[in-house]
């Protein structure tokens, strides 16, 4: 009977432990964090980026940092790796400016020889933006809506969080 107490009592000793490790190293709310990643378009160009170098460090949950990464790093463990999309809407949306939509006259892109193409990205100069659609004004006049807004503003993102150190 001795001995069935005393393995017992090892026994819950050593899944304490073990629970005890795995939780220490698992992220939870207000746990102070540092974290690098990779931001990502659609197209693979990276738009953002740190690294383990210069971590970003922040405390989970208080709203240090866009809520999405306050989600998504909960539960993840030191050096774990994580892909994340974040739509326009989700964040980045949010400062989507309708006032950076330009009606601009096709004799402008006929004068630098640019074709405007529908939701293609295109260059305007030293303007980047994506053309929306053409429409006529009043008098006939063919117009370009070129929309100006951020990049990060209108697509899909990917970001490659790796969680570096938690404290």
């Amino acid at each position: 009977m001795k001995k069935i107490v005393s393995f017992l009592f090892l026994a819950s000793l050593c899944a304490f432990v073990i629970t005890w490790c795995a939780n220490k190293n698992t992220v939870k709310s207000w746990d102070l964090i540092s974290i690098s990643y990779i931001a990502t378009f659609p197209d693979g160009k990276i738009f953002d980026q740190n690294t383990e170098q210069t971590p970003l460090m922040f405390t989970v949950g208080s709203w240090q940092v866009i809520v999405w990464i306050d989600e998504d790093v909960v539960g993840m463990k030191i050096w774990a790796t994580k892909t994340v999309s974040i739509t326009p809407e989700k964040w980045y949306g949010k400062m989507y400016d309708t006032n950076k939509i330009q009606k601009i006259s096709q004799l402008i892109f006929d004068k630098l020889s640019i074709k405007p193409e529908n939701w293609k990205m295109q260059k305007l100069g030293d303007i980047e933006g994506i053309v929306k659609w053409t429409e006529k004004d009043a008098n006939g006049n063919s117009l370009v809506l070129f929309d100006i807004n951020p990049r990060q503003t209108r697509e899909t993102l990917q970001f490659k969080i790796t969680i570096l150190a938690k404290q």
